[in-house]
């Protein structure tokens, strides 16, 4: 019984180390491909998901996670500060990533017949991006780019997810 316990409690953290050791050792950077969809979309949609306590059944989800609003980013300025912010907050991390993935913030771009969605936690520092329905694929991001994400999903009305309980 001790030696399945002593398992079961070191399976999670095996995982994390493992998924550490796997970012860690390939170089943070958003993928090429999801890059240039993003750098040149047509379409460019801002998310807010997460968990929203008055929203009990989302009548829509962004890879799994609930969508509590999102708006259709038109204006080019702001889809570069978008882009830059994001683009900065990958550049900022230094190999930092919690164990937990929350995401708030999601992005939807399309270009030339190609999608690529990005599913943002900027509490745990980590970005998964799909590219045409394929598999996910992780990059690490600091928080700094939350507060324009925020501004840009605010000015178009859309309401944010709940911010995380302060650890006391």
């Amino acid at each position: 019984m001790n030696l399945r316990r002593h398992m079961l409690v070191s399976l999670p953290v095996a995982l994390v180390i493992g998924l550490s050791a796997q970012v860690a050792g390939q170089e943070n950077k958003i993928p090429d491909q999801a890059r240039a969809i993003l750098e040149n979309a047509s379409q460019f949609e801002l998310l807010s998901i997460g968990h929203d306590p008055s929203q009990k059944n989302p009548t829509e989800e962004f890879h799994r996670w609930p969508v509590i609003g999102k708006a259709t980013i038109k204006d080019p300025d702001t889809r570069k500060r978008l882009v830059a912010a994001l683009e900065k907050g990958v550049e900022e991390n230094k190999g930092d990533i919690m164990k937990c993935f929350n995401p708030r913030h999601g992005i939807r771009v399309t270009h030339g017949g190609m999608t690529a969605d990005f599913v943002i936690c900027f509490e745990c520092f980590q970005v998964m991006v799909y590219v045409a329905g394929g598999k996910g694929q992780r990059f690490l991001i600091t928080d700094s780019p939350a507060p324009v994400f925020n501004q840009a999903l605010q000015h178009a009305k859309v309401p944010l997810a709940r911010e995380p309980e302060k650890k006391k």
